[in-house]
């Protein structure tokens, strides 16, 4: 007995410490630089950060100023930046293949059938009052893109691809995702590739109407990514896999209904009405994150053919599986 009380007595002061040790381990708070987009496609962000997922997960945010995906690159690669949203571009994938830090660690957007505004080639209401639902009605017309090195231009090249026509038969012109619509509006363009949920709620406003749909050729395509830099590749799994579940645990709400108030601020900023804005299609999204690796490989077989991918690389070599899958371990 004398025996046992010495051992448990010789046991307290490391058992102090250890729950010492553990208390300050579940007060330590981790900062993620973190650049969301400024479109409604982060409102699953937005509705995280409202309801406090990530604070509570011990992670404080410092909110980046957008940057185009290629200039946010870099600041991964560097870890002055630790979480970016980006859509599949060759320039991210050539990066990686020149050994930049940065990885793909979950698919954020998808090309949803059931969305049936959103991912598609919009022309003007003023010339194709009924739209416009083959592409082949668009030959000689000019159709802007964002990038000709981006998913958009991919699937630009799908649609050509099962009408039977090539590029040469239409004039692909660049312009920015902030002109693109005021370029179709004035006739500077015949038509541009809206890829998310924005034109849903938007379209009868703006006096344009809805061409060709992405998802006649690339159904439940993953278009848009969650990528990690270098701090937190080379760092805790832990930090990473909190915050993939707290991107996670907002994403389920906004799909069951919830609004962030970043919406609101969204339509005020840009003279819309929120009630509008509010009818959007909502299922766009990879529920669970998971990444499709056949999409990568048809994107990057299309990169190399053209040219605009260096090298041909593996799928599995630009992405990294460790916290979407420690993610889902976390109660």
């Amino acid at each position: 007995m004398l025996r046992r009380k010495l051992l448990l007595s010789s046991l307290a002061p490391a058992a102090a410490a250890l729950s010492c040790a553990r208390g300050q381990a579940q007060s330590k708070r981790t900062v993620l630089h973190v650049a969301p987009s400024p479109y409604l496609a982060s409102s699953p962000f937005y509705v995280g950060v409202e309801a406090g997922y990530f604070r509570d997960a011990g992670l404080d945010l410092d909110l980046m100023k957008e940057l185009p995906s290629l200039q946010s690159i870099p600041l991964l690669a560097t870890g002055r930046q630790d979480v970016g949203f980006v859509p599949l571009s060759s320039g991210l994938l050539n990066a990686i293949a020149r050994g930049a830090q940065v990885r793909i660690v979950a698919a954020r957007e998808i090309v949803s059938p059931s969305c049936g505004l959103s991912c598609k080639i919009y022309v003007r209401s003023a010339e194709f009052p009924n739209g416009a639902s083959d592409v082949r009605q668009l030959r000689h017309r000019t159709i802007s893109v964002v990038s000709t090195t981006g998913v958009w231009m991919f699937a630009v090249d799908k649609l050509l691809e099962r009408a039977g026509m090539t590029r040469s038969e239409i004039e692909i012109r660049v312009v920015s995702a902030n002109q693109r619509v005021a370029a179709l509006r004035t006739g500077s363009v015949d038509a541009i590739v809206v890829s998310s949920i924005d034109m849903t709620p938007m379209m009868r406003a703006w006096q344009i109407a809805p061409g060709p749909s992405v998802a006649d050729v690339l159904p439940g395509f993953q278009t848009t990514f969650i990528v990690f830099g270098s701090r937190l590749l080379n760092g805790d799994v832990q930090s990473g896999a909190l915050f993939l579940r707290a991107w996670l645990r907002g994403l389920g709400d906004f799909l069951a209904g919830k609004t962030p108030a970043f919406e609101d601020d969204y339509a005020r900023s840009n003279d819309l009405d929120p009630a509008l804005i509010r009818t959007g299609c909502r299922d766009s999204y990879q529920r669970d994150g998971s990444i499709r690796l056949q999409d990568l490989e048809q994107f990057i077989a299309w990169g190399v053919a053209r040219g605009d991918i260096q090298n041909s690389m593996s799928a599995q070599s630009v992405i990294d599986t460790r916290f979407l899958d420690a993610s889902k371990t976390i109660t």
